[in-house]
């Protein structure tokens, strides 16, 4: 009789490790499925890059996130601008050879041009 409750002992100490450790598996894997998702979810601000060449903007359109960095480079041999139509941006003079950065704040089309160089227009995609 003592070996058979010996027996029962062992048998219901052995189902709650393994009830216990599968449980806590399971735990720790929803804990990494929950990490990786908040991780990948996370917004990033990125970088963007427009090129000022032969009195034109390279590239014509560009698709941005909101909270993108937009970097002008002007590589032309004069000062150029790189103003939004409606305002949400302006760089103010870029000289030859300098650089500007714009933030996109929001989600838009946004039309942009050259207050100096009125041939001179793009537009920046912001989702």
């Amino acid at each position: 009789m003592l070996e058979g409750m010996l027996t029962r002992t062992r048998r219901t100490i052995a189902s709650r490790l393994a009830a216990t450790t599968i449980a806590l598996l399971l735990v720790c894997s929803l804990g990494v499925i929950v990490v990786a998702a908040a991780g990948a979810s996370t917004p990033r601000a990125t970088s963007a890059k427009v090129s000022i060449k032969n009195f034109a903007f390279s590239p014509k359109t560009l698709k941005v996130k909101a909270g993108t960095k937009v970097t002008v480079k002007n590589n032309d041999g004069t000062t150029h601008t790189f103003s939004a139509d409606k305002g949400a941006f302006d760089t103010g003079d870029i000289d030859s050879g300098s650089s500007a950065t714009v933030t996109v704040k929001k989600p838009g089309t946004y039309a942009y041009h050259c207050n100096i160089h009125s041939s001179m227009h793009g537009t920046i995609k912001a989702t």
